[in-house]
């Protein structure tokens, strides 16, 4: 997944429409998107939602509320049995907020007949507490697949402006996408607020790709051609990848060279994920690059 778009839980319109756009992955949201008094509403929307595949299942995650709250376990007593089989869970410090939300989990699967482990998790960080417990979060339960960073409360409480200036966030976005690559996780970026500024999401897309994130969520569709654009191999890229794998992955395994290049196993295997990619996301060689 490149790009995650959120939308909100209590939108029917947006809600049947959010697959149309492009995005390879959906989040429905019941936290920040939603009043507190609209929230079992919400869960009722999504749920018939689900359950009768108005929105396409397979790339959709849903947003509960958060650990800190009353709320997370009724969202996911009435989203599971309706076939909801990724939820992001928002604000997670502590590994013991995973493991409690992971228990009630695998209670309701056994209640619905679902096969254990079905449902996984996406947990974002967006503490410092949470940044800095996160390799102890990573470990925490093997139902994760995912982290996302949520920058907007993280800067809040540094006092750090966010906009132009990316260097700020290196810190936590670095130390969340080593962790997620420890645990063999993949790492979504944070959100760009800035609607009107298609230079700072392609800026703020790149800086986040050169640390070690594989996507990002958005709000709004408009910005989901520059993501998914960002987070795909570029021609130049693939064409490098192609030129290493013909001309060192037929050897014997050891260091050589390719187009004055030390090339050793590690080079070749992302030469070998940067092709795959490219073909996922149908990216080909311009006629410059061959």
């Amino acid at each position: 997944m490149r790009s995650y778009l959120y939308c909100p839980g209590n939108n029917p319109k947006m809600i049947i429409n959010a697959g149309l756009y492009g995005a390879d992955g959906l989040v429905f949201d019941l936290e920040d998107a939603v009043a507190p008094e609209k929230k079992q509403e919400a869960r009722i929307l999504l749920s018939q939602a689900f359950s009768e595949q108005i929105v396409p299942v397979e790339k959709s995650v849903v947003r509960i509320n958060g650990p800190e709250s009353d709320l997370w376990e009724k969202d996911l007593k009435e989203l599971i049995p309706a076939g909801v089989r990724v939820i992001r869970i928002p604000k997670v410090e502590h590994p013991n907020q995973v493991q409690e939300i992971s228990g009630v989990i695998e209670r309701i699967e056994s209640e619905n007949a679902v096969t254990s482990g079905a449902v996984v998790l996406q947990c974002i960080l967006e503490t410092p507490l949470g940044v800095e417990n996160v390799f102890l979060i990573g470990d925490s339960s093997s139902r994760i697949c995912s982290f996302s960073f949520g920058a907007e409360d993280y800067c809040n409480a540094l006092g750090i402006q966010r906009g132009q200036d990316l260097l700020p966030l290196d810190y936590p976005r670095s130390r969340i996408a080593s962790a997620a690559a420890a645990f063999g996780y993949s790492a979504y970026d944070t959100v760009w607020g800035f609607l009107d500024d298609e230079t700072g999401l392609k800026a703020d897309s790149v800086r986040a790709k050169s640390l070690g994130f594989v996507g990002k969520s958005l709000i709004h569709p408009d910005q989901i051609d520059i993501v998914n654009k960002v987070f795909s191999p570029t021609s130049e890229e693939l064409a490098d990848a192609r030129s290493i794998f013909e001309k060192a992955g037929l050897t014997d395994g050891g260091a050589t060279a390719v187009n004055g290049r030390m090339v050793d196993r590690p080079v070749l295997q992302r030469a070998e994920k940067t092709i795959r990619l490219a073909e996922e996301y149908g990216v080909q060689v311009s006629k410059d690059d061959k």
